[in-house]
């Protein structure tokens, strides 16, 4: 049979457990977003413009008449490879992400075979490796069937910035080219615009 005063101290430990818990929650709240779903949070290039940027740019690329005319002379589809994009601009962009975009689109499209360059050096390696001695015969690869690329996808992304009043506008342009490897002829080019108008808030942009 339990006293009143064990029914007090009972009473304080659960007023201080729950005291203690208050005091280890998280002082934010947070959700999940759709990452499709387009955001403006600041003035600067996002996630959002990677991605628009990449769609519409690799859309224009495979649409052109390069393709039609490599794949009639050559009854293949051509191997693409893909250069990292130049940041001109004055702020820090993750151009690695808008690479990135860029191959998914390419590869997605079922239009061109598409090389791995970035990974090259450590294929070579594993290659090499396999043949010293230390792999099954049956199951190294053998030095000398990698496939070369037809073509280099390169370009570079700028921005210009105007204010007026209470007004910001940024305008971001991305620019590509594709090389043809075999002669250095460039067989397509085009550019890609995002423009994004800012009210400047009491703190300022």
């Amino acid at each position: 049979m339990s006293t009143p005063g064990k029914k007090v101290r009972f009473a304080f430990q659960a007023i201080a457990l729950g005291l203690s818990l208050g005091a280890c929650s998280p002082d934010f709240e947070g959700t999940y977003n759709d990452p499709a779903q387009a955001e403006i949070v600041d003035d600067k290039w996002n996630e959002t413009d990677a991605r628009k940027t990449a769609t519409s740019m690799i859309q224009q690329v495979l649409s052109k008449p390069w393709l039609a005319v490599y794949e009639e002379r050559k009854k293949q589809k051509p191997v693409v490879i893909v250069d990292d994009v130049a940041n001109r601009t004055d702020e820090h962009i993750d151009t690695k992400a808008l690479t990135e975009f860029i191959q998914d689109e390419l590869i997605n499209s079922g239009k061109v075979r598409f090389l791995n360059a970035e990974k090259r050096k450590q294929i070579l390696d594993e290659i090499k490796y396999q043949n010293s001695g230390t792999t099954a015969e049956g199951s190294k690869k053998k030095l000398g069937n990698q496939i070369g690329a037809d073509f280099m996808l390169s370009g570079a992304i700028s921005s210009s910035v105007h204010s007026q009043g209470g007004l910001k506008t940024v305008t971001y342009q991305t620019a590509l080219n594709l090389t043809d490897l075999n002669t250095t002829e460039m067989t397509w080019s085009g550019k890609e615009l995002i423009k994004k108008r800012f009210k400047r808030s009491s703190a300022g942009l």
